[in-house]
């Protein structure tokens, strides 16, 4: 599952009026790119989660990607980042699901992290990016076996730390923890999960965010190398 209902705003200078994920990246819109790495790590399933221009989504992915399918879940009414998730649990056909922000990007092998999630016998997995300096994301604090213990609002220092890659690995019951109507992965779901299967996947990667215009400009730069 796919993030795209993000309105963007900030991003508005770049987009125009296009969805954030549909924003342009050397010639093509940055969820494309994201959809050809899954695509690589062996995905055969998509389903875009989206709101804002949805029916622009679809037109474009129509044909697009014949190789895997692509399914659009649409919201009546802008539901959050967990909301969003829990709007498409009627398209989920397997035990295990990948849920992803559609305007980040890491490289990360997911099989891997797969691996991971299953040996943890997780409910939940969270991809962790390293990070050194950071002062613009919230952190991740894990124990030595890799459990998450709690998040910490963004501050600065010069210290290792572990962000949010935007990328979520969980079992299919965990849509039974999931509220009705409009709600937030970050902040309403995963404080609920701490002690109950909730794991960090570390990742020592680069991570893109297109959220903000510098962030976009930056990515327009890195994000072919990171694909090669």
């Amino acid at each position: 599952m796919i993030l795209c209902g993000g309105l963007g705003t900030r991003l508005r200078s770049v987009t125009g009026d296009a969805p954030k994920v549909m924003a342009e990246v050397q010639g093509e819109p940055f969820l494309d790119f994201l959809i050809r790495y899954l695509v690589k790590q062996g995905a055969r399933r998509v389903i875009l989660c989206a709101g804002y221009k949805a029916e622009s989504l679809a037109a474009h992915y129509k044909e697009k990607f014949r190789d895997i399918s692509i399914e659009m879940s649409i919201e009546p009414s802008p539901l959050g980042t967990g909301g969003a998730f829990k709007n498409a649990e009627k398209f989920i056909k397997s035990d295990v699901v990948f849920g992803l922000n559609g305007d980040c990007f890491t490289p990360v092998k997911y099989a891997l992290m797969l691996g991971f999630h299953q040996q943890q016998k997780a409910l939940m997995t969270l991809a962790g990016v390293r990070v050194e300096g950071n002062k613009d994301f919230g952190t991740i604090q894990m124990n030595d076996r890799d459990e998450v213990l709690a998040f910490k609002e963004k501050f600065a220092t010069a210290d290792v730390q572990y962000i949010s890659a935007g990328i979520y690995c969980f079992r299919r019951e965990l849509f039974n923890e999931m509220p009705a109507g409009k709600f937030s992965i970050e902040y309403d779901l995963f404080p609920k999960l701490i002690g109950k299967g909730f794991f960090g996947y570390k990742v020592d990667a680069p991570f893109i965010d297109i959220g903000t215009p510098e962030r976009f400009e930056w990515a327009k730069k890195h994000l072919q190398e990171m694909l090669s």
